[in-house]
């Protein structure tokens, strides 16, 4: 519900009022209804529509040259924005119920947004339980060669590429960007806007869909994050789990299962050279 809200562009107290919303229908009863006479009113228009709210919105580098990163471009199909929001209003129910147990019993939005959380910035993406073979979150292609298209995958942090910048959209929501000197600006995105196992990370032009929206949950440990996206309510990882420690391996989306490989850290990194100034909030 969190994720869901913060993607429709409410502020934390209405946020917070559609989560005790959710809890008390939760645990009414048959005899005991819950009024909805004080629900707060439905975000306006499709998520895909709804901007990050009172946050403030960053715009992306100047450049000479028209982002690249469409699917027409790469040969790969074109996401239709209409058939991706039907279908994440279709499992809408069976998307609030498997973020429910993560929520229920969690701090309410007001407290979330207080906790450790990556600034607006440049970073290097790295998944935590390979932090000691210096491997970063970068552009690779399909090991089985079904397609020639960029996707995202593990790779040596020694010269990786593009680089990456994190957009705050509010309450922990993230975009995830990707920078490049000729392809321009890109997000990275769930295939297809699948709601099901293995569906795959590709960077494409940024149109505030909820499958290019992340929701970053610390973990209890101080790894690093969950990356969860609003779509689907699942979590990224590898596509062949944690022991899938080689070069290449692809990002993917799965249930989530607190496994290493589906928790990340964001290490700060410095502004690209090639870039001439940066990006204005």
């Amino acid at each position: 519900m969190t994720a869901f809200a913060a993607a429709c562009g409410l502020d934390e107290a209405e946020i917070d009022r559609w989560v005790r919303v959710r809890r008390s229908l939760a645990i009414s009863t048959v005899d005991e209804p819950v009024s909805v006479a004080q629900e707060p009113e439905p975000c306006a228009g499709t998520l895909a529509e709804a901007g990050p709210g009172p946050v403030a919105e960053v715009s992306p580098p100047e450049t000479s040259r028209r982002p690249a990163w469409s699917a027409v471009r790469r040969g790969w199909p074109t996401l239709v924005t209409a058939a991706g929001m039907t279908a994440v209003l279709l499992a809408a129910p069976t998307v609030l119920a498997d973020m429910s147990e993560t929520l229920e019993g969690r701090p309410s939005a007001d407290h979330l947004s207080s906790r450790a959380l990556p600034q607006d910035g440049w970073y290097r993406m790295r998944p935590s339980y390979a932090v000691d073979r210096e491997l970063c979150v970068g552009e690779g292609r399909e090991r089985s060669r079904r397609t020639d298209r960029p996707l995202a995958v593990q790779r040596s942090c020694a010269g990786v590429a593009p680089d990456t910048y994190l957009k705050a959209l509010g309450a922990g929501v993230y975009e995830i960007q990707w920078h490049h000197p000729e392809e321009g600006v890109g997000c990275l995105t769930v295939d297809q806007a699948h709601l099901g196992e293995e569906a795959l990370l590709a960077p494409a032009d940024c149109t505030a869909a909820a499958h290019q929206r992340f929701l970053l949950e610390p973990e209890r440990a101080g790894r690093g994050y969950a990356l969860r996206p609003v779509h689907s309510g699942k979590c990224l990882g590898l596509l062949y789990g944690e022991a899938d420690v080689h070069p290449g391996a692809e990002l993917a989306q799965h249930t989530c299962s607190g496994k290493r490989d589906q928790i990340f850290r964001f290490e700060t990194a410095d502004r690209p050279d090639w870039l001439e100034t940066e990006p204005v909030p």
